[in-house]
């Protein structure tokens, strides 16, 4: 009968392999769904800026409409990331704790202190990003430029379609971006605060951690497992609650 494996050896590299390889094809299978929704608003902000300005008689609500429609496909986009990077940051753990120092120098210490955080936060996973800081990574990779597109095609529809062909061109580009029972002075002040907000959420959410996710060096992993104020998966937002530290994370 084999004897019981010590608490403080590693763990087996067979196990570890595994790990690895599952986890590996859980951050490939969130990185392909991240892709979808990017797919979705390009597909629909070309189709929307091919119908509205192929005809005069298109009303340019259509690309309010996909403006809208791509914020929804951002929202799902960026909750989607978020899941992305737990993997990431486990999967980076690994390479940088596990994989280097066996590969580098044939050995693991005995006492390896990544082990606890990687058991807490398997045992309960917390997100390494905030919803905002989510938001604004994928706004300025992928959607502030969907986004920057949409506009220049909804400012191109109102000036080369007037509906009034007799009046100033600043004038009939008022008139025009009128919408229902919204003036196109209101039309026009909301759209232009929106693209501010925008604007301010992408600049104001660059991520603590410089670099992609499956490439943020050994300390920055380990503060990413043990940063205090993490949401946990599957709570709300406003329902943190504060984590442990582990050795050397708390640096």
């Amino acid at each position: 009968m084999r004897a019981p494996r010590s608490p403080q050896q590693p763990p087996a590299p067979g196990v570890m392999v595994h790990l690895y390889r599952g986890l590996m094809d859980r951050a490939c299978t969130w990185r392909s769904r991240i892709d979808a929704p990017t797919n979705w608003a390009v597909a629909i902000s070309g189709t929307a800026a091919s119908f509205v300005l192929s005809d005069p008689l298109h009303h340019h609500a259509a690309l309010l409409l996909t403006i809208v429609f791509c914020c929804g496909f951002w929202v799902i986009e960026s909750r989607r990331y978020r899941y992305y990077d737990l993997w990431a940051t486990w999967l980076r753990l690994l390479e940088t704790d596990f994989y280097a120092p066996l590969l580098g120098q044939n050995t693991l210490a005995v006492d390896q202190y990544w082990h606890k955080l990687l058991i807490s936060d398997m045992t309960a996973p917390h997100f390494k990003v905030s919803p905002l800081e989510a938001l604004g990574r994928r706004l300025r990779h992928n959607y502030l430029a969907i986004f920057l597109f949409l506009l220049c095609v909804w400012f191109l529809k109102l000036l080369i379609h007037p509906q009034v062909p007799d009046r100033p061109r600043l004038e009939t580009f008022v008139v025009d971006a009128t919408l229902g029972p919204f003036s196109g002075k209101v039309v026009i002040l909301t759209v232009l605060a929106l693209y501010a907000g925008l604007i301010i959420l992408a600049l104001s959410t660059f991520p603590r951690w410089s670099g992609r996710p499956e490439l943020v060096d050994h300390e920055r992993t380990l503060r990413k497992l043990a940063l205090p104020t993490a949401q946990p998966v599957g709570r709300r937002w406003r329902r943190r609650r504060v984590r442990r530290h582990y050795g050397k994370a708390q640096d």
